[in-house]
């Protein structure tokens, strides 16, 4: 329980800093950003990608296979509105360690952490994504201010849907 008040807590805190005019930040670079792609790798290319096109309604932009024999590379680039989702199956890849199975413990390890999605109603999403045979992996929490859950996909990587509401 103290890890989901430890979520809430943080992710309110960046509900509320997301509320801020970020025109107004005068010091930072030149150039502008947005976001594009984020990358995963998985242990059956194919697999990957029927989940990720049942559950979430992503689709195939592009194929790419790199490398041979034991250092073969197979990649797929998946497109769902204006985001981008590089699925990478790498030969003789090392399997998903145990504890990244497990939102909060993940965080006890310095690195990347999780993709979210911004959805407008984390219950319904939760419910479908349930009954279409998706794994949750914590959740759903409902604090004031955001809403989330954490599923896990069909290789076990997690990602967060949330919904942020208004105070």
């Amino acid at each position: 329980m103290k890890k989901i008040l430890f979520l809430a807590t943080a992710l309110a805190v960046f509900s509320a800093l997301g509320a801020l005019n970020l025109a107004a930040q005068d010091s930072g670079p030149g150039f502008e950003i947005t976001p594009h792609h984020f990358g995963l790798s998985v242990p059956n290319l194919e697999e990957s990608i029927a989940w990720y096109q049942k559950m979430l309604g992503f689709k195939v932009v592009t194929r790419m296979n790199q490398g041979a024999n034991s250092e073969k590379m197979l990649v797929a680039l998946l497109q769902r509105g204006n985001f981008y989702l590089e699925l990478f199956q790498v030969a003789g890849a090392k399997p998903l360690p145990e504890y990244r199975r497990d939102p909060t413990a993940d965080l006890g390890v310095h690195g990347l952490k999780q993709m979210a999605f911004q959805v407008a109603d984390v219950q319904a999403a939760a419910k479908e994504l349930k009954a279409k045979g998706a794994e949750i992996a914590m959740g759903p929490v409902d604090s004031p201010g955001v809403a989330f859950v954490f599923i896990r996909d069909n290789a076990g990587n997690c990602f967060e849907l949330i919904q942020f509401k208004k105070q």
